[in-house]
């Protein structure tokens, strides 16, 4: 939740390390997010090498979910972020294809085993690029499963912008979903 509004500072103030692969590994990805962020990219390919490391040994399940696919999809998102912010835009949106496309085939369960969506990431590298059409697709690919989703809304109004569209639906809807919002976006992830 942290990483999710960008409270990276805090996110670095939590030290314990849960042991658990499922727990340590996501709180490396959370980790490393947030030393990126704050602009110390070594330290987040050190916790990207941890994530990676515990995603391709770990035999642990998360409920119907192996730690292989769940971290996964946080060594997509964080390799994604760290290329992304190194100015290699085309090997982000690979590696956040990656992670979207292994979080679009996890099987169905609720409460979700992750509280964010790699379609967010990967929208935002194909809108930064100027790829709409493609941005449009992921962020209406997410939507399917996530209605109202204000993230994928956002995402997707700036989408069609990009494409010189307004849809007064998407803006009303936009609205909607941030109405009662104290934090406000300008993508569709931190």
């Amino acid at each position: 939740t942290l990483i999710r509004f960008g409270r990276f500072d805090e996110v670095l103030e939590v030290t314990s390390r849960p042991k658990a692969d499922i727990q340590g590994g996501l709180w490396d990805f959370a980790q490393g997010y947030a030393h990126l962020k704050l602009g110390h990219a070594d330290f987040a390919r050190l916790y990207l090498g941890r994530v990676q490391k515990a995603a391709d040994t770990s035999t642990t399940m998360f409920r119907v979910h192996t730690a292989k696919n769940l971290l996964g999809i946080a060594v997509g998102m964080l390799d994604g972020e760290i290329k992304r912010m190194a100015g290699d835009l085309d090997g982000a949106i690979a590696a956040f294809r990656r992670a979207a496309e292994t979080q679009a085939a996890l099987v169905y369960d609720e409460p979700e085993p992750l509280p964010f969506s790699a379609f967010h990431w990967l929208g935002a590298a194909l809108l930064e690029s100027g790829r709409f059409d493609a941005a449009e697709k992921a962020y209406r690919a997410e939507l399917k499963d996530h209605p109202h989703n204000g993230w994928s809304l956002l995402g997707l109004q700036q989408a069609l912008e990009g494409k010189g569209i307004r849809s007064p639906d998407v803006d009303a809807d936009v609205a909607t979903s941030w109405s009662r919002a104290d934090t406000w976006i300008r993508s569709s992830r931190f």
